[in-house]
């Protein structure tokens, strides 16, 4: 198996990376007590004033603290979960993250256990009016240890076995016992495995008794001749195991191998329940070298249990010198040594604390020193044996065998557990990408300023280690969760990406959203517009041959220098080939364009595209085959080009206006936004058309073009066009497509024709009115698919653009190398940010990029706690305040709520329920059951964290306060609290309806 990932909070570390600076230092992590903390913990006085009171525990920071939001929690809940549980998720999360599998793909399993919940015994249980009739069962569900697993499951969506492991102190060892099995049996691709233990009150000590397992002094001496005890701790730790076949083929970030592990039980032979085993500890070690395949010759290193009592010590190093000497005659070759003399013994924890030291010493390639042992017990006779302590930080040396370990755990009632593990292998060289070729990253969030935090580590982390910056961006494509509050930048080296998110706007993901494609019409194109990205993404160049090979040979050989030659030549207008050859070449161009952001996953709502820009949305909404398409655009420039020759006037002015201007040959050609209208015709009357406006203060622009195009002057091509039109099937729309010719959406099954396809040709463009159409869907994004940005300007300058995102994947033509793939990259991460769904694992496909250890997520420091009652302590005789509670500390779907979901602002307080009251009773039940100040009207049960169960205790609460009854199928279609409160009140009024049945079958009345 290969550890790909790990995460723990430990004594005087809040990660494994400070974990290990602490153990290299040789740092003690354990607190002392004053007796002024001890008093404001309620630590009783009679306990503490106690001579042999020893005020020293491991604590841990902010056990507290949660970030329920995250997780969809509500505040209340998330207070009711036993910290243990809370750490783990938030763990599992991490260690996911850090093995670049927090997207959660394949089958994932967990196996994890903890020690019992004193948060349940001594913060809930003596509060009764939590553990009534209708809160027993959520304070039961969020402490009690059955859920431990599944919790971390049901919350990060892992379909792999779910399982607890409790074996006392060797829970989180035998855990990942457990975890290597089930890969092995290939019940899950990847698993997380460890354990939590953490105590409350964190601030508390313990009572010496001699001959105990505690120390008397409260230091731990593991080896040492004055050995005489342990200490308690509280930490949680978590590694990510996956089959190391697999993780090396998978590019992985391997920390170290797990090459075999085993469990038993001592049985019977011991001294007493509690007493270690030598048969028992001997048996497992061999047991665990045999299933790895090693002798004892090879293992350089052993963590041992080690917790300095006056008999665990003993037994442990006869039990290795045992198990050591049924394949060496060596002496003093392996070190040993112990972690709990720097953090305590973190009990269900402490296995796989012990498993994090080692792998990060293999990673470190340095033997970690076992503190505290000044002068070695010369009882255990380890001169005699294969060991020696190794009591200094020194280069751990590579002999002919990789460097190799071992670690043991030996659990309380007799379960055992030894692992070994081996340094990781070499990573295979691969071929690297150019240093300079643009890379797009994306970072997202539950909340705004776990984005901001998780931007800053990203690039401090960055600039520090400097690792390949295509690493960087396929980890966080394709190793993380896409939340809610996102940013996206493209960069191609640490420095740039600095500069790059710094910059990045912060966008939140609405509960729906709209892709909108644009296709640009003519004018827009230019010479060798599609040469760069033919260079640089492989599926243009793809889908841009593939039209190539469909249209006419004598025109292909036309049109390849024109799209793929950097230098090649506009064509000329003076003979007609600028239209002849610009539609089929900006077709060709918005279609392989298409394609690519289709095949990365992007999905339009609609299409909508100008003048020629129709036929490409007409073709990927499903109306047209491919070669189809290709023969209509073909025959349309050529056959427009052969029409009269003429001119066409962009006006600042509305269409009215404009055509109270018009006169002789001229025509409305488009209506491209309220105040810009395209008026063609004649040369000459363009002209006069354009020296009479000046006149009157009307700006105005020439366009660049040969012909006036939809207008009067096309009449003679409209016959011809229909007739080539006519030859072409037309299939029924897939997707929604705007019409130039109506404004309006065209009709999925009749609306394509060569009758449209003429009118099309010779009316007027109404690119104004369509505009309005696709900025009313919800929350519009406009991707402008090929060259120019034309289309982006006359969105903004549409009504109703306010909240939409508009982007263009050609903006401008590249001015050096990589600039096209850079503007394709900002506009797909544009549009990720904005909320358009990507298919990271597609845009990736065929990528030499592998996941990478990075900086995690960023949690939200919430306080969501119960604090213990008070019985008459030194600190007070009164139970504290419930914790007040502010919007802020409110539980959030991954986009925040709107200010009315909780502020209370949400709609008229004189009318319907609200008048009469019950909406205001109705919010005091939710935010008795949720944990949030005053709800607002139109906020969700749901999104703010409710579920079956709380809504259970809903329907007992009304029943309770106004007499009525409602279904659990009545709250999920009444969400909302005003939807609510007036079903109460319609319910009080005209008496319960007839017996409806809920969703699971059960009626009102059963």
């Amino acid at each position: 198996m290969a550890v790909i990932g790990l995460s723990g909070r430990f004594p005087g570390a809040g990660s494994a990376a400070e974990l290990w600076e602490n153990i290299a230092s040789g740092r003690e992590s354990l607190t002392r007590f004053t007796r002024e903390e001890l008093a404001a913990a309620g630590v009783p006085p009679q306990e503490y004033e106690d001579p042999a009171y020893v005020p020293v525990r491991g604590l841990l920071d902010g056990v507290e603290e949660f970030d329920a939001g995250l997780y969809g929690y509500a505040p209340r809940e998330a207070e009711l979960i036993d910290p243990q549980q809370r750490l783990l998720l938030s763990c599992a999360w991490e260690a996911l993250e850090d093995g670049g599998h927090g997207g959660r793909e394949g089958r994932t399993g967990v196996f994890v256990g903890t020690s019992a919940s004193t948060y349940l015994m001594r913060h809930l249980l003596p509060r009764p009016e939590l553990v009534g009739p209708d809160g027993l069962m959520a304070v039961m569900l969020g402490n009690d240890k059955d859920h431990a697993a599944t919790r971390i499951a049901y919350k990060l969506g892992l379909t792999g076995p779910a399982t607890v492991v409790q074996t006392a102190c060797s829970t989180s060892l035998v855990a990942v016992h457990h975890a290597a099995r089930s890969l092995l049996r290939g019940e899950c691709d990847t698993a997380l495995a460890g354990g939590a233990s953490i105590t409350v009150p964190q601030r508390s000590g313990y009572l010496y008794r001699p001959h105990g397992i505690l120390s008397p002094d409260g230091r731990c001496r593991a080896f040492d001749r004055r050995a005489a005890g342990t200490v308690a701790g509280s930490g949680v730790g978590l590694v990510l195991l996956k089959r190391a076949e697999d993780a090396i083929r998978d590019g992985d970030p391997i920390r170290a191998l797990l090459r075999g592990s085993a469990i038993n039980n001592d049985g019977g032979d011991k001294a007493g329940y509690t007493a270690p085993s030598i048969s028992g500890q001997t048996a497992v070690i061999r047991a665990a070298h045999a299933a790895a395949d090693v002798r004892p010759d090879d293992i350089d290193y052993v963590e041992t249990h080690g917790t300095g009592t006056e008999l665990g010590d003993g037994v442990e190093v006869a039990a290795l010198s045992a198990a050591f000497r049924a394949g060496t005659d060596r002496r003093g070759y392996c070190a040993i040594g112990s972690l709990k003399p720097n953090i305590g013994h973190l009990d269900a924890a402490a296995g796989v604390a012990s498993l994090i030291k080692v792998v990060l010493a293999l990673q470190h390639r340095v033997l970690p020193p076992s503190i505290h042992c000044e002068e070695v017990n010369p009882a255990l006779r380890l001169a005699e044996s294969p060991f020696h302590v190794n009591r200094t930080a020194r280069p751990w040396e590579r002999g002919t065998t990789p460097r190799r370990c071992g670690v043991s755990s030996f659990g309380v009632g007799g379960t055992n557990a030894h692992v070994v593990l081996e340094e990781a292998p070499a990573r295979s060289p691969r071929r690297r990408r150019p240093d300079d070729r643009p890379q797009l990253v994306v970072l997202s969030a539950a909340a705004p300023e776990s984005l901001t935090a998780m931007t800053d580590t990203l690039v401090k982390d960055v600039a520090d280690r400097r690792p390949a910056l295509d690493d960087v961006a396929h980890t966080l494509r394709t190793g993380r969760s896409h939340l809610g509050v996102r940013r996206a930048a493209v960069a191609r080296t640490a420095d740039e990406l600095h500069r790059a998110l710094g910059t990045a706007p912060v966008r939140t993901v609405p509960r729906v959203s709209s892709l909108v494609f644009q296709f640009p019409g003519q004018g827009s194109q230019y010479p060798g517009m599609a040469a760069a990205l033919r260079r640089a993404v492989p599926a243009f160049r793809e889908h841009l041959d593939a039209c190539l090979d469909l249209v006419d040979p004598g025109v292909r050989r036309e049109l390849v220098p024109l799209l793929t030659d950097d230098g090649a030549s506009p064509p000329g207008a003076e003979d007609g080939t600028g239209t002849r050859l610009a539609q089929p070449a900006l077709f060709i161009t918005q279609y392989a364009l298409a394609r690519v952001l289709t095949g990365w996953g992007l999905r339009p709502k609609a299409l909508i595209g100008h003048s020629i820009g129709e036929y490409t949305a007409a073709c990927l909404g499903g109306a047209l085959e491919l070669d189809a398409a290709l023969r209509l655009v073909t025959a349309r420039g050529e056959i427009m080009a052969g029409a009269p020759r003429g001119a066409m006037l962009a006006l600042a002015a509305d269409e009215d206006t404009a055509r109270g201007h018009l006169f002789g040959s001229l025509s409305v050609a488009a209506v491209n936004a309220p105040a810009e209208t395209v008026v063609g015709g004649t040369e000459q009357d363009v002209a006069e058309l354009a020296a009479r406006l000046a006149a009157h203060g009307v700006r105005t622009k020439r366009l660049r073009v040969s012909h006036a195009f939809h207008t009067a002057l096309m009449d003679p091509a409209v016959d011809a066009f229909r007739a080539v039109a006519a030859s072409v099937d037309h299939a029924r729309l897939r997707t929604t497509v705007v019409s130039n010719v109506t404004g309006g959406v065209m009709h999925r099954r009749r609306g394509y024709s060569a009758d449209y396809w003429a009118r099309h040709l010779r009316e007027p463009v109404r690119y104004a009115d369509g505009l309005g159409h696709v900025l009313a869907l919800p929350r519009p994004i406009l991707v402008e698919v090929g060259p120019g940005r034309s289309l982006t300007g006359l969105a903004l300058r549409t009504p109703g653009s306010q909240g939409a995102v508009l982007t263009a994947t050609m903006p401008e033509p590249p001015t050096e190398e990589g600039a096209a793939s850079r503007h394709l990259l900002e506009a797909l991460g544009t549009a990720w940010s904005a909320g358009a769904g990507v298919d990271w694992d597609a845009f990736g496909a065929g990528t030499t990029a592998r996941r990478v250890s990075l900086p995690t997520y960023v949690f939200r420091a919430e306080r969501h706690w119960i604090d213990a009652p008070r019985t008459g302590t030194a600190a007070g005789t009164e139970d504290p305040p419930p914790p007040e509670r502010t919007p802020q500390g409110t539980a959030a779907s991954p986009a925040p709520a709107a200010p009315s979901d909780v502020d209370g602002d949400g709609g008229d307080g004189d009318d319907g329920a609200a008048a009469s009251g019950t909406q205001q009773r109705l919010a005091g039940i939710w935010t008795r059951l949720l944990g949030i100040p005053d709800p607002g009207p139109e906020s969700d049960f749901y999104a703010l964290g409710g579920h079956s169960l709380l809504a259970v205790s809903l329907l007992a609460g009304i029943r309770k306060d106004f007499g009525v009854e409602l279904s659990l199928n009545e709250t999920h279609h009444a969400r909302t609290l005003r939807a609510q409160a007036e079903l109460v009140t319609a319910r009080m009024t005209s008496g319960p309806p007839a017996t409806t049945r809920d969703a699971d079958g059960s009626s009102d009345s059963e």
